[in-house]
C-alpha cells in the first residue's frame, strides 16, 4: 500500500514500523526479568 510502481512512501513505512514495534518493546521491558532468568537457568557452566 505504501509502495507503488514509481515511488515509495518511506516516511510512512518507517512510522508504521515504529508503531508496530512499540507493543513488542513494552512487553519485553515488562517481562525482561523472566527472559533473563530463563536464559541463566538454561545456561551450562563450562
Amino acid at each position: 500500500m505504501f509502495i507503488s510502481q514509481y515511488s515509495a512512501e518511506y516516511g510512512l513505512i518507517m512510522a508504521a514500523s515504529v508503531i508496530s514495534l512499540i507493543p513488542v518493546l513494552i512487553v519485553f521491558m515488562a517481562l525482561q526479568k523472566y527472559f533473563v532468568a530463563g536464559i541463566t537457568t538454561g545456561a551450562v557452566k563450562g
